[in-house]
């Protein structure tokens, strides 16, 4: 049965079952992640170890001591050979306390499983000691092992290598074998570290934040940092700082791995053990350990014979044995005449030698008798460990080769760890590694110069040089369609090797014609691949003083994609970066674009197994890896179409605990709060710069439409949201680096960019044509000013003409002509106002005697409803009350014709209870200033406190009722307002006029309902009490209309019966 899975990754295997290291697919750490360490070719064949105690590797696998299910589990891994590293590191590290070491070695080259398997058999030992000394309650507690990596995607890889080689018991359910640090921190992982825990990996960011909250660590007996030259300096440094104040009482073995040797890695080292060993896989990184000087010379070819025989002057063959490499044949044949020439004897190794010149070399190798070895990359025959000079002719191939060579000079390193004597001194700078390079090598020089300057000083004009090569190398690298993902989130790229693009080029800046530049848009979300990272699809784009418009699109691209299973596509070869072309999925067709091929050795035939890495351009914008056979050629009116989705990143969120990459669930949980809200949503945001393909935002706001308001109500923002969850926070460095690499414009002027000729030169009146760039910019210039010339006069025009409208008097005739035009009704409108407002003046006299337009008289008539009105009155009083709201309407428009352009109106929702009267007033940003008022106890005035450059929202509204009070609140973008009334009875409201008033129908249906159920409620009471006699209503018949809700309140009933009412028990009824 597969187990449950947990929150916290655990391993459930038991000693007792052989079986229980195969795990099932729901299981933490599935063997399908985990690279197996043997099929990369990185995996170093030397090595060369120094300690201050002797060192005895192992030369078998079976040599080895380690638990029967740790063996197991290398053998699944394929771990059926043994390699130099682990030959010194695995019997090293097995001797127990006091023994460490510090691993320098290339990636993928073994340094891992150098230190797993002891960590492995040392919790293994720590938990069988823990269950014979237990009796009646377990004393573990913390971590017996503590693994710090660089990253998360190694906290997987490491944790999932060390839980397949730990084991516990059946009855140990408490005890975690492996544990990590979840992103969402809870109490479980502090019950777990309490209960025990085998293996505990980490980043410093994640350990940092443990020891923050008062984790111990009284158990620990096994610290490994991996890839510490990819940990940031200062973070590590205060975790090592942590573990020498929470490990006084007892030390614990410390490993530390590395690319490339700093000397504090092994003052850090000696902090801990007594006995510490330093293993070098990189050759390169232990000449430079043991005391070699590397000097680089940069000359013609024609120079390198003398500045090679001026090294030899200095450093005599006869008293240094020297070593002198070349790249070819032909070169150690040119060499060594010049040699003899001028009287160095010479001992040359071509690729052709025979065992006779070999007995030569051994015989060399004893004596050398002040002979010069001559020799290529293409010797491994040769062994040679022991030679003072080394003379690079002629650069290698390859980086690797080029580190081999110093393989020479293995047994004259020395050995900083050994315990010397008091009179004993060691030569300084005995060993001398020199590089000549000329022309036809110098692209090499870059990588040289950055590993001379991690250890030593180098002249500032090789440095120049050197970025000048590097500078042309990226030059080169611009055919790379894909930039660097961690340059794009965090401004920077740690990879020395890294092969993706570091360069903006102008075709990156050049948007399409729907894409915006800036302003806000509405995004729909399609796929979330970490909190800071999104793929959308753009909807709508607000303009920068603008109004809502629709990004257009290709609505048919799907249909035409789908329609292409109908048609015998064509297999797209041979495939290119950056050409755009159709992968056939399991649901049918998408457009992808190449980003890199494998090699193709032979062009002419096609395949369809060679490996393709592509992108996404509609469904989303994932990377993949496929093959060739799934490509098939895209139709041209295919390939010229916008694509559909977009990359969406924020600016400067970082993860919360300070590392460079994201844990997978941070991502799932972002998806599943935007997922949560109910349709329909979209997403919103303001950018702030805009790539071909990604755009980049201060933030993100999900809005979706609340039906009980009527209106649009901003549900969540993502930056706040992961603040308040302690996942994510707000890096200034990091929004400071992004900027200034998407905002440069060195690169550009750097790389020719390739603008498109236009098919139609403009005509410019110039005595000589202007370049093609140029050009464009001159028809840009001449178009705007031609667009800001039609702007100015049409303004004027219509100054001139609402003028002439406030000052001329309308005449019978004008009012009189037929309204065939928008002009000719907007004037007919303003004359009606116009004359509306003369009568005005006649009637202000009246309706001021009228007491019905008094506050005390609209209550005594409330109060005294017998009270009556003259025949004649209701319908004078009906006129002039509507001639009234008919003046009151004219001047409020007459008004907004005058008020500034600042001035706008919001969007008022309002209702009414028995008691007060309830407005919910609509502001488009939050935290927007504002202030309320009640005047005169019936006039309401609302207005936003906003600067000069930024519009006002106000209103003034007369209600004609009396109200006592006036309170207000802010909720996100909307002012909550309540007004309480004077009478506690339904005001009669006449908002019909005011077109920014909206009535809020839920609420007022909900009103209706209830003064319907209290008329019921009154009905039965009077029922009960005999004041009326029972009605008969027949159902089908009856006239009254009821809606929805109380038809389905009301119980079955047959049409064609009577039902007569019953009177209803004290105990049934409430009345009001």
């Amino acid at each position: 049965m597969t187990p449950k899975p947990q929150k916290c990754p655990t391993d459930n295997n038991s000693n007792s079952d052989s079986d229980s290291l195969y795990y099932g697919v729901q299981e933490s750490f599935p063997f399908a992640r985990h690279t197996r360490p043997l099929l990369v070719a990185n995996c170093s064949e030397y090595a060369v170890a120094h300690s201050n105690v002797r060192l005895k590797p192992a030369r078998h696998l079976n040599e080895v001591s380690f638990l029967p299910h740790i063996l197991i589990a290398m053998r699944r891994l394929r771990f059926t050979q043994l390699l130099r590293l682990q030959s010194y590191a695995w019997p090293h590290l097995g001797q127990g306390e006091g023994h460490g070491a510090v691993i320098v070695s290339a990636p993928r080259s073994g340094r891992t499983l150098s230190y797993v398997p002891p960590l492995c058999q040392v919790v293994c030992t720590t938990l069988t000691e823990q269950r014979r000394r237990m009796q009646r309650c377990w004393q573990l507690q913390g971590p017996i092992a503590l693994v710090l990596v660089a990253d998360l995607d190694r906290v997987q890889q490491t944790g999932s290598l060390c839980n397949a080689m730990l084991r516990k018991a059946k009855n140990e359910e408490w005890l975690t074998l492996v544990l990590t640090v979840p992103s969402a921190r809870t109490p479980e992982l502090f019950q777990r570290l309490l209960n025990g825990v085998g293996c505990l990996v980490a980043t410093p960011a994640q350990f940092l934040w443990l020891c923050g909250n008062g984790v111990k660590l009284p158990s620990l007996r096994f610290v490994a940092y991996d890839d510490v030259d990819l940990m940031p300096a200062d973070q590590l440094q205060e975790a090592h700082q942590q573990l020498l104040l929470l490990t006084k009482q007892q030390r614990p073995q410390l490993v530390i791995n590395t690319q490339s040797y700093e000397p504090k890695l092994l003052h850090m080292l000696r902090e801990f053990n007594s006995q510490p060993m330093v293993l070098f896989g990189d050759v390169l990184e232990a000449a430079v350990y043991g005391g070699t000087r590397m000097r680089i010379s940069l000359l013609r070819r024609a120079a390198k014979s003398e500045e090679l025989l001026r090294v030899l002057h200095e450093r005599p063959p006869h008293l240094r044995r020297t070593v002198i490499n070349c790249h070819t044949d032909a070169d150690i044949c040119e060499l060594v005449q010049t040699l003899k020439a001028h009287g160095y004897g010479c001992l040359p190794y071509y690729q052709t030698a025979d065992l006779a010149v070999r007995e030569q070399v051994h015989r060399w190798m004893q004596d050398s008798r002040g002979e010069l070895l001559l020799c290529t990359d293409h010797c491994p025959e040769l062994d040679i460990r022991h030679a003072h000079t080394l003379l690079h002719y002629s650069m290698s191939a390859n980086w690797s080769l080029f580190k081999l060579r110093h393989l020479a000079l293995a047994d004259n390193l020395r050995n900083r760890l050994a315990l010397t004597q008091p009179g004993e001194q060691s030569e300084p700078d005995t060993l001398l590694s020199l590089v000549l390079l000329d022309e036809s090598n110098h692209k090499q020089l870059p990588r040289l110069v950055d590993f001379l300057q991690m250890h030593q000083h180098v002249d500032e004009r090789i440095v120049q040089l050197a970025r000048h090569i590097r500078a042309q190398l990226e030059r080169a690298k611009c055919n790379e369609p894909a930039l660097c993902d961690l340059l794009l989130s965090l401004g920077g790229c740690v990879g020395a090797q890294c092969e993706q693009r570091h360069q903006l080029l102008p075709q990156d800046r050049q948007l399409a014609v729907p894409l915006p530049a800036g302003g806000d848009v509405k995004l729909q979300l399609i796929r979330v691949y970490t909190p800071a990272h999104y793929c959308v699809r753009l909807l709508e784009h607000l303009p920068l003083g603008g109004s809502w418009q629709r990004v257009p699109r290709d609505a048919t691209l799907d249909l035409q994609l789908q329609l292409l299973q109908s048609q015998q596509c064509v297999r797209h070869w041979p495939p290119q970066a950056k050409e755009i072309c159709i992968y056939r999925n399991a649901n049918g067709y998408e457009r992808v674009r190449i980003l890199r091929v494998a090699h193709i050795a032979q062009v002419n035939l096609s395949r369809t197994d060679v490996d393709v890495e592509v992108q996404a351009l509609d469904v989303d914008t994932r990377r993949f890896k496929t093959t060739s056979g799934q490509l098939y050629i895209c139709p041209e009116q295919l390939r010229e179409a916008t694509p559909l989705a977009m990359d969406l990143r924020i600016l400067g969120l970082v993860p919360h605990t300070g590392e460079r990459s994201w844990h997978e669930q941070d991502g799932q949980q972002c998806a599943a709060w935007l997922n949560a809200v109910p349709q329909p949503n979209f997403l919103q945001a303001r950018i702030v710069l805009a790539l071909s393909h990604t755009l980049f935002v201060q933030d993100l706001a999900l809005t979706s439409y609340a039906p009980s308001l009527k209106m649009h109500v901003r549900r969540l923002t993502m930056c706040q949201q992961l603040l308040r969850k302690q996942l994510a926070k707000k890096c200034e460095q990091v929004v400071a680096k992004q900027l200034q690499f998407l905002e440069q414009n060195s690169n550009q002027a750097m790389l020719e960019p390739q603008v498109a000729q236009p098919r139609e030169m403009p005509k410019l009146l110039t005595a000589t044509p202007l370049a093609s760039r140029c050009g464009i910019f001159a028809k840009m210039a001449m178009q705007l000013g031609k667009d800001n010339r039609m702007r100015l006069e049409l303004e004027k025009n219509q100054q001139e003409a609402q003028q002439q409208c406030t000052e001329r008097k309308p005449t019978e005739q004008e009012l009189q002509q037929p309204a065939e035009s928008i002009e000719a009704l907007y004037k007919c409108l303003i004359n009606c106002t116009l004359m509306e407002l003369k009568d005005k003046c006649s009637q202000e006299q009246l309706l001021a005697a009228d007491p019905k337009h008094k506050p005390e008289a609209l209550h005594s008539n409330i109060m005294d409803p017998q009270s009556k009105l003259p025949p004649t009155a209701p319908v004078t009083v009906r006129r002039r009350n509507k001639r009234k709201s008919v003046a009151v309407s004219d001047k409020v428009h007459d008004m907004q014709l005058h008020i500034s352009a600042r001035v706008l109106r919001p969007e008022v929702l309002y209702y009414q209870t028995r008691f007060t009267l309830e407005l919910q007033i609509v502001l488009p940003e939050d935290n927007l200033p504002y202030e309320a008022l009640l005047h005169n106890g019936c006039c309401i005035a609302f207005w936003t406190l906003s600067t000069s450059a930024t519009p006002i929202y106000q209103f003034i509204l007369n209600t004609h009722c009396a109200y006592q009070q006036l309170r207000h609140h802010r909720q996100g973008r909307t002012v909550y307002v309540s007004l309480l009334k004077s009478l506690a009875v339904t005001y009669p409201l006449d908002f019909g006029f005011y077109k920014f008033m909206k009535p809020h129908h839920e609420k007022l249906h909900l009103l209706e309902k209830e003064r319907r159920a209290r008329i019921a409620n009154f009905e039965a009471y009077l029922l009960h009490k005999g004041y009326i006699p029972g009605r008969v209503a027949k159902r089908a018949n009856s006239s009254d209309e009821l809606s929805s809700d109380e038809q389905a309140d009301e119980m079955s009933f047959d049409p064609r019966v009577e039902r007569v009412e019953r009177a209803r028990d004290d105990a049934e009824f409430n009345c009001d």
